[in-house]
């Protein structure tokens, strides 16, 4: 899966760059900033992994369900058709009959290329960075005296190094703002973990801009 992403991704770059006016994209240098904040909706799912009770039982878990976040953007146009700049983001799904979670927390460097055409923008972009995903597992139900009830529960961290292309397109209200949809797929490159929910993920946000 992460073959075919990255080898459809870089073929949609290579299609953009040479369908730019050449002359124009000759012309680098500072051409402004833009910025936002962005919801997201997706749906993501990870592979078995184990967990462990009291008793030292092994417990069969996936996380796999919708996840919900919110985040932002800063980027700098060097051309008008390239911007780079820095975004970052938190994520929470929520599964199972515990409700455990995991919580996504990643942020890098983004790259995007642009194709303006009149109101609308099309653009793919790639971000590089990092992040952790923070898991709490509930394991299982413990009864105390004649009615209280506990849960003991798993919490753990792990580091992320993620590549996430994405696509999108902007629509321009004004010179000034924009509306952003997007959709991205973030891969996690630090090592192979069946813990690793990855999936699709849906953006719609407002973007600021001040361009000369």
């Amino acid at each position: 899966m992460k073959k075919i992403i990255i080898t459809l991704f870089f073929g949609v770059v290579h299609f953009f760059v040479f369908s730019q006016d050449t002359t124009a994209m000759a012309k680098w240098g500072y051409k402004g900033y833009s910025g936002g904040m962005f919801v997201h909706v997706g749906y993501v799912q990870s592979g078995i992994f184990k967990a462990f009770d009291l008793q030292g039982n092994a417990i069969d878990v996936q996380i796999k369900g919708t996840t919900l976040g919110l985040g932002g953007k800063m980027s700098i146009y060097l051309n008008h058709y390239f911007r780079v700049g820095a975004e970052g983001y938190l994520t929470t799904c929520k599964y199972g009959t515990n409700e455990n979670s995991c919580r996504m927390g990643w942020g890098g460097i983004t790259f995007d290329m642009l194709y303006p055409v009149k109101k609308w923008a099309p653009f793919i972009g790639i971000t590089l960075g990092g992040g952790s995903a923070t898991n709490l597992i509930f394991v299982e139900k413990t009864k105390y005296g004649d009615g209280d009830m506990a849960i003991p529960a798993l919490y753990y961290k792990q580091p992320l190094s993620i590549i996430n292309p994405a696509i999108g397109v902007e629509f321009f209200v004004s010179n000034r703002i924009s509306l952003l949809f997007k959709m991205d797929y973030m891969l996690n490159i630090y090592k192979n973990n069946n813990s690793y929910p990855h999936g699709p993920r849906f953006y719609i946000g407002v973007h600021f801009y001040q361009k000369k």
